[in-house]
C-alpha cells in the first residue's frame, strides 16, 4: 500500500506559499540573471556549501554572497547564509533553506470549480518540487532568515506540551468521477477537466466491509486537556448515496459508531471529531475502522487522508525530524525544554514559511531551552539533526519570449530533437519548413517542455506550463492582418495514472495533456483571451510520437499534401464509413452520414460521396477501401462503434501491407465519431489513428477522433457543424483545420450547453498540423478530356456529343455554365456552332452537345474541332488551360465519326509489367540463405516504357522483418541513411541500394513491392525472401561435388560472419605434395562455389588420381578436402 507521512509543518508551507495571485507563472523571472534549478523530492533543510556552489558551476569568486536568492513557486524565500559579512564566498561558508516535497497546490488550477479538489498534499503529476538559486546584479541583498537568539527564561514556566499533528495520503488508486447528476445508474459523461472527487486516494472498500488502521499517539499527554482529534476524508467511489461508521477503539473497533457522514455518488465526504481517551490503550495505540451502509447494492468508497493531532511530550526521542506545533501563550514568550535531542540539532520557526527564523537553544546535557518569541499565536517550530544536499543544482537558462512576434507555437521534447541521417534536429526542421514560403511564412518559435515547465510553472510538472504559456503568448498580436496563433505539440502524452511514478517518465510523457485517460489537448488553450469557456483559444494539434524518424516522416507528409494542387479531382472525394452492433443503430448512423453528405454536396465544394455501410449486426466487420483511398480522398468520416484498436467496420491498419494502402500523396482528413479512437493518452503503441497519420508515404495528414465515451446525440450534433462549418461557410471554407476544429466547438457549445457536449467537445482531439487546409479552392477549375466525350447516337446530318466536366474547384450553386463547339479553318479562323448554358456543376456532370458541322472541301486538311467548356470566360477559374479539347471529325456513308486523342494521355498507354530483380551482395539468393549482417540488398526495376522515366521512388515499398514471434513487417524509410538511389536513365533501368547494418543473429524476411510510373506492377504480388544472419564467425567443410569427376568439379562451403572475410584460395596438390594449381576469388558470407576443371596452372589436363585441396582465408581460417580425378 502507498502511503505517504508528512509532518503538519510541510502542510502548512504547502498552503501558505502560493498565496499570491499568478497569471502567467514568469512574473518572477529576472532574464538578465543566472538561475539554477534545485530539484527537491523530500522535505527537510538543504545546505549548499561553496564547494557545491562551485562544482555546479557558479563563479563563486565573483558571486557576492550577500545577493544570492532562493525562490519557491515564484517568491523568494528568507535564508540562512554562514560567513557572508565579509562579502565573498569562503571555503567554510554555505547557504541553507528550507525544503519541501512537491504537492497539488498547482492542481488546484485544473479543477471544476477550484474548490472541487479533494485535498491538496499529493500533485497529481510529481513529487519533484523546484527551488531556484539566483543572485542579484543591483547590489541588493536577497531575503534573509531572522535569527532569535533569546536564552533569558526568567519568569516563564517551561511548556507542558505541544500539539503533535500526523498526516496519512493514501495514493493507492486514482479516482475518476463518472457522474454528471443525473439519476442512477445513468451512462458516464466523462468530463475531461477534473472535477468532485477525482484524484489520488485509497484503496476501493465495499460496502459492509470493516477497515481498520492503527495509530500510534507516541509521547501523548493524558493529562492534558485536548483530546485527540481526528480528520478523515473519504471520496465516493460510485453512482450512490455512502453512508459510513467511523468507529475507535483500543485494539478493535468499538460496538458503537464515534461518527458518522453522508455523501453523494463520487463527491467527498470529511469528518472531524475528538476520541475519547478511554479509546486509546495503555501502549498509546488507537485502533480506527470505517464501514459504509448505504441504502444501495453497492457502496464504494475509499479513505484519502487521515489527519490526527494529539497532545504530545516535548521529548525528541532522538528524532531525526521532529515538528513542534506550540499552542497560545497570553505573555507572548513560550520556554520549551526539549529531551533527547540529537547531538547537532538545528532549530527554526516556520510560522511563517516565507520569511522563517532560525532559533538558538541552550544544551543541558541531552536537554535544548530555548525561548521562543511572538507566541501570541501559535507557533511551529521545525527540531532537525542534520540537513540534506541537493542531488544536483541545474542550470536553468529563461528566455526572453515576445509574445507579439510568433504566430505558429511549437511545443516538443528534447529526445525528439535527436539528429536523424543529415538532419540535425526534426522538430526544428518542420518549424523551419513552417517558416518557409512553402509552408506559409509563418512567425515559428520552438520550445521543450523542459523550458515550459521551467518558466510557466515553477520548476514544476503539470500541464498547466503549457496553458500559461499560450495565455502569455495570446497577450501579444502579430502585426499581420491575421492575428491567429497555432499550437503544434510536437511528442507524445501520457495521461495514464501509473505514469505517474514511472522511472522513466521524462521519456514516455514527453508533451503533456490535461486530464486523466482519455486527455484533452483543447483544454490547454480553451477559454483564454475572453474566448467562451470549453473553446480553445489557440487551435492545437498533435504529433503523437517517441522517435524523430517519425516526425520526419509526417514532414515529408505535409510538404507533399501542401504542393498537390488544389485541383487535383480527389481533393473533392469524401469517403463515409457507417456502422453500428444492431439494425438500429446501422440504420441511425448511416441516417446521420446521409445528412452530412447533402452538406457537403451543397455548395461550396460541391464533394462527391462515397459511402461504405456495415452489413451485418456482427461486432466487426472487415471492408475493403483500398481501392478508394489509394485513388484518392480528401475527408474520411466514420461514424460508429471502435476503440483506439478498431472500428467497427473494419478498414484496418495503414501500415500493414495486408490492408493493400498506397495512398502517397493523396493523404486525406479523418474524422472519428466513435469512442476511443482518438485517445493517444494511455501509452500504447498500436493507436489505429496514430498509424494512419505517421505511417510514411501513406496514410492520413490529419486526425480528428474522440478519446472518450462518444454518444450518438452529441456526436451527430458535432458531425453535422463540423461539415457545415468546413462545406457551407464561405468564411471557412479556405481555413485551416485547427481553426475549423476551434469554430465547431463554439457553435455547438454556443446552442448545445449540457455535459455530454461539453466532454464531446473536449474529447475531439486533432492529431496533425492545425494549419493544413482540406479545400483551400478559391474559384471554380472546369475540365474535360477524351476520355469523358462519347457520341451520343447516330445521325447523317449532325453529330449529338455527351461531355463529362469536371469541377475540381469551387461550386457555386447559381453559375450557368456554357459548353461551345468551334471549327478550326484553314485559314486559322475559328467557325462556332454556338454556346449552350447549363446549370453549374458541383464535382461532375455530363453536358450534351448537337450540331451540323460544315466539313472542310479539302480532304487532305484535317477537320479538326475543339469543345470548351466557359468558351467567352465569363468564371473565373483557378485553371484555365484546361477547358478544351480538340478532336477530329471524319464523315462516312453512315455519318460522322469523332476521333478523339488516346486516353487524353501525352505518350501512347504503357500496359506491360515492370521486371525486378533483387540480388543480395552481388548474386540471387535462395530463401533461407546465409547473408553477412551487413547485406547489399540491390533493387533493379527494368521498364519498357521510354517515356514515363523513372524519377523517385513512387510506387516502390520496401519492407523487413526482424527474426521475433511478434514481430510485423516494417517499412524501411527509403529517405534514409541506409537506402540510396538516382533516377533511371534512358533506358529506364532504376537501381535502389539498400543496405541496413549490425544485423542481430537471425531469420529475416524482405517484402518489396514495386510498379512502374505507369503503375504496372512487377508481378501479381510483392516479391519476398527470407535470409539468414549468423555474426558468429565460422566455416563449413569444402564439398567437392562431383567426386570423382571427369571435367569439371564444384568446391563448395559456407562462411558466417559479420562481414565477408575477403579473398580466399584452394591450393591443389598431387600425392607427391606438389602444388598443381591455386585457384583465387573473392569470399562472401554465406554459400560459396569454386569451379576446377582438372587442369593445372597453365591449362593442361592433369593425369587421373587422387589429388588434395586447401581452402584458405585471408583471416587465417582454412579447411582441406580430397578429390579423384577419373577421365
Amino acid at each position: 500500500m502507498r502511503l505517504i507521512f508528512l509532518s503538519f509543518l510541510f502542510c502548512l508551507v504547502s498552503l501558505k506559499l502560493v498565496a499570491q495571485t499568478i497569471r502567467f507563472g514568469n512574473e518572477w523571472i529576472d532574464f538578465g540573471q543566472t538561475y539554477y534549478r534545485i530539484p527537491i523530492t523530500q522535505p527537510g533543510v538543504y545546505r549548499l556549501t561553496t564547494a557545491d556552489l562551485q562544482k555546479a558551476g557558479i563563479p563563486v569568486a565573483s558571486v557576492n554572497p550577500i545577493s544570492l536568492q532562493v525562490f519557491r513557486r515564484g517568491i523568494e524565500l528568507a535564508i540562512y547564509i554562514a560567513g557572508e559579512s565579509d562579502n565573498k564566498l569562503d571555503a567554510d561558508d554555505y547557504l541553507e533553506f528550507i525544503g519541501e516535497r512537491n504537492d497539488g497546490r498547482q492542481d488546484s488550477l485544473l479543477y471544476r470549480p477550484r474548490n472541487a479538489q479533494p485535498h491538496l498534499y499529493y500533485s497529481m503529476y510529481s513529487d519533484t518540487a523546484a527551488y531556484f538559486l539566483t543572485w542579484r546584479l543591483d547590489g541588493r541583498k536577497g531575503k534573509r532568515m531572522d535569527v532569535v537568539a533569546e536564552t533569558d527564561a526568567q519568569g516563564l514556566t517551561a511548556e507542558p506540551y505541544h500539539l503533535a499533528e500526523k498526516l496519512t495520503v493514501l495514493t493507492n488508486e486514482i479516482s475518476i468521477n463518472q457522474s454528471n447528476g443525473g439519476p442512477s445508474p445513468f451512462p458516464s459523461a466523462y468530463e475531461l477537466f477534473f472535477e468532485e472527487g477525482e484524484g489520488y486516494t485509497g484503496p476501493m472498500l465495499k460496502k459492509d466491509s470493516l477497515v481498520s488502521r492503527t495509530f500510534l499517539l507516541d509521547g501523548w499527554v493524558r493529562t492534558a486537556p485536548e483530546k485527540p482529534h481526528l480528520e478523515l476524508l473519504l471520496n465516493g467511489r460510485d453512482n450512490t448515496t455512502h453512508l459510513v461508521n467511523v468507529f475507535s477503539g483500543k485494539t478493535a473497533p468499538g460496538s458503537s459508531p464515534l461518527a458518522n457522514t453522508r455523501f453523494e455518488w463520487f463527491n467527498t465526504g470529511r469528518l472531524a471529531f475528538d476520541v475519547p481517551p478511554a479509546d486509546v490503550s495503555s501502549s498509546n495505540e488507537l485502533t480506527l475502522s470505517t464501514q459504509s451502509y448505504g441504502p444501495f447494492e453497492t457502496d464504494r468508497y475509499s479513505v484519502s487522508y487521515y489527519r490526527l493531532r494529539f497532545p504530545q511530550t516535548f521529548s525528541l526521542s532522538n528524532l531525526t525530524r521532529k515538528t513542534i506545533n506550540l499552542l497560545p501563550n497570553p505573555q507572548g514568550r513560550s520556554y520549551v525544554e526539549l529531551t533527547d535531542a540529537p547531538a547537532n540539532a538545528l532549530l527554526y520557526d516556520l510560522t511563517d514559511p516565507v520569511h522563517p527564523r532560525r532559533l538558538t537553544a541552550v544544551r543541558d546535557q541531552t536537554r535544548l531551552k530555548l525561548i521562543v518569541p511572538n507566541t501570541e499565536t501559535p507557533r511551529q517550530l521545525l527540531i532537525t539533526a542534520g540537513t540534506l544536499t541537493p542531488s544536483r543544482l541545474e542550470r536553468t537558462v529563461f528566455r526572453k519570449i515576445d509574445p507579439t512576434k510568433h504566430n505558429y507555437l511549437v511545443v516538443s521534447h528534447e529526445s525528439l530533437m535527436k539528429p536523424v541521417g543529415n538532419v540535425a534536429n526534426p522538430v526544428k526542421a518542420y518549424a523551419g519548413y513552417r517558416a518557409s514560403a512553402a509552408g506559409g511564412s509563418h512567425d515559428t518559435l520552438v520550445v521543450t517542455m523542459k523550458q515550459l515547465l521551467n518558466q510557466f510553472s515553477y520548476g514544476e510538472r503539470t500541464p498547466l506550463a503549457i496553458r500559461r504559456f499560450a495565455d502569455y503568448m495570446l497577450t501579444g498580436k502579430p502585426s499581420s492582418a491575421d492575428t491567429t496563433k497555432y499550437m503544434l505539440l510536437i511528442g507524445r502524452g501520457n495521461a495514464y495514472y501509473p505514469m505517474r511514478t514511472s522511472a522513466d517518465q521524462y521519456y514516455r510523457d514527453l508533451v503533456l495533456t490535461i486530464g486523466n485517460v482519455p486527455g484533452s489537448d483543447l483544454l490547454l488553450t480553451e477559454g483564454l483571451a475572453g474566448y467562451p469557456a470549453n473553446v480553445p483559444a489557440i487551435p492545437t494539434g498533435r504529433i503523437n510520437t517517441l522517435n524523430p524518424q517519425e516526425v520526419l516522416a509526417y514532414l515529408e507528409k505535409v510538404k507533399e499534401f501542401e504542393r498537390t494542387p488544389v485541383n487535383e479531382p480527389w481533393r473533392k472525394e469524401v469517403l463515409h464509413l457507417s456502422g453500428g452492433s444492431s439494425v438500429f443503430e446501422v440504420t441511425t448512423f448511416r441516417r446521420i452520414l446521409d445528412r452530412a453528405s447533402e452538406t457537403a454536396r451543397r455548395q461550396y465544394v460541391g464533394a462527391n460521396i462515397t459511402v461504405k455501410a456495415k452489413q451485418t449486426d456482427e461486432p466487426v466487420e472487415r471492408v475493403d477501401v483500398s481501392g478508394i483511398v489509394n485513388a484518392g480522398v480528401a475527408l474520411m468520416t466514420f461514424f460508429g462503434h471502435s476503440s483506439p484498436i478498431v472500428t467497427d467496420l473494419d478498414f484496418g491498419y495503414a501500415s500493414k501491407p495486408s490492408y493493400g494502402y498506397h495512398n502517397k500523396g493523396r493523404y486525406p482528413l479523418m474524422f472519428f465519431n466513435g469512442c476511443g479512437v482518438g485517445n493517444i493518452f494511455f501509452g500504447s503503441v498500436g493507436n489505429l489513428s496514430t498509424d494512419w497519420l505517421l505511417t510514411p508515404d501513406k496514410g492520413a495528414i490529419a486526425i480528428l477522433a474522440h478519446s472518450g465515451s462518444g454518444y450518438s446525440g452529441p456526436l451527430e450534433t458535432y458531425t453535422q457543424q463540423f461539415y457545415q462549418t468546413l462545406f457551407a461557410d464561405t468564411a471557412f471554407l479556405n481555413k485551416p483545420i485547427g481553426l475549423i476544429q476551434q469554430e465547431t466547438t463554439r457553435r455547438v457549445l454556443a446552442h448545445y450547453s449540457g455535459a455530454y457536449d461539453i466532454s464531446n467537445a473536449h474529447q475531439m482531439v486533432l492529431q496533425g498540423d492545425p494549419v493544413l487546409r482540406l479545400f483551400p479552392i478559391q474559384k471554380p477549375d472546369f475540365s474535360v478530356n477524351s476520355s469523358g466525350v462519347f457520341q451520343r447516337g447516330s445521325q447523317k446530318d449532325s453529330v449529338r456529343l455527351g461531355v463529362v466536366v469536371t469541377n475540381a474547384g469551387r461550386f457555386e450553386a447559381g453559375q450557368r455554365v456554357g459548353l461551345a463547339v468551334r471549327q478550326r479553318l484553314a485559314d486559322g479562323q475559328m467557325r462556332s456552332y454556338g454556346t449552350k448554358m447549363n446549370n453549374a456543376i458541383a464535382y461532375r456532370d455530363t453536358l450534351f452537345y448537337a450540331f451540323k458541322p460544315e466539313l472542310l472541301p479539302n480532304a487532305e486538311t484535317p477537320n479538326r474541332f475543339e469543345i470548351t467548356v466557359d468558351p467567352d470566360n465569363q468564371i473565373a477559374e483557378s485553371e484555365e488551360k484546361n477547358n478544351v479539347l480538340v478532336f477530329d471529325l471524319k464523315a462516312g456513308a453512315d455519318g460522322y465519326t469523332v476521333v478523339l486523342p488516346d486516353s487524353g494521355q501525352r505518350f501512347p498507354p504503357d500496359r506491360l509489367n515492370p521486371l525486378l530483380s533483387v540480388t543480395f551482395d552481388g548474386i540471387p539468393l535462395k530463401n533461407e540463405a546465409l547473408v553477412s549482417a551487413n547485406p547489399l540488398i540491390r533493387l533493379v526495376l527494368q521498364d519498357e516504357d521510354p517515356y514515363r522515366i523513372r524519377q523517385d521512388t513512387v510506387g516502390i515499398e520496401v519492407f523487413l522483418k526482424k527474426p521475433c514471434v511478434t514481430c510485423d513487417f516494417e517499412r524501411v524509410t527509403l529517405s534514409g541513411p541506409a537506402v540510396r538511389w538516382k533516377p533511371a536513365g534512358p533506358d529506364n533501368r532504376f537501381v535502389l541500394d539498400y543496405q541496413p547494418r549490425n544485423l542481430a543473429d537471425g531469420l529475416y524476411a524482405l517484402q518489396i513491392y514495386a510498379a512502374d510510373v505507369s503503375g504496372n506492377r512487377a508481378g501479381p504480388g510483392p516479391y519476398e525472401i527470407q535470409f539468414r544472419v549468423q555474426n558468429e564467425d565460422s566455416l563449413s567443410a569444402v564439398q567437392a561435388t562431383p567426386n570423382p569427376f571427369a571435367t569439371h568439379t564444384r568446391l563448395r562451403f559456407t562462411v558466417s560472419g559479420p562481414e565477408s572475410p575477403g579473398e580466399g584460395q584452394i591450393l591443389i596438390r598431387n600425392l607427391t605434395g606438389h602444388l598443381v594449381r591455386t585457384l583465387r576469388q573473392p569470399v562472401r558470407v554465406g554459400e560459396n562455389l569454386v569451379f576446377w576443371d582438372g587442369t593445372d596452372q597453365g591449362g593442361v589436363p592433369l593425369p587421373n588420381g587422387l589429388y588434395v585441396f586447401r581452402l584458405l582465408l585471408t583471416d587465417g581460417r582454412q579447411k582441406s578436402g580430397k578429390v579423384v580425378l577419373n577421365r
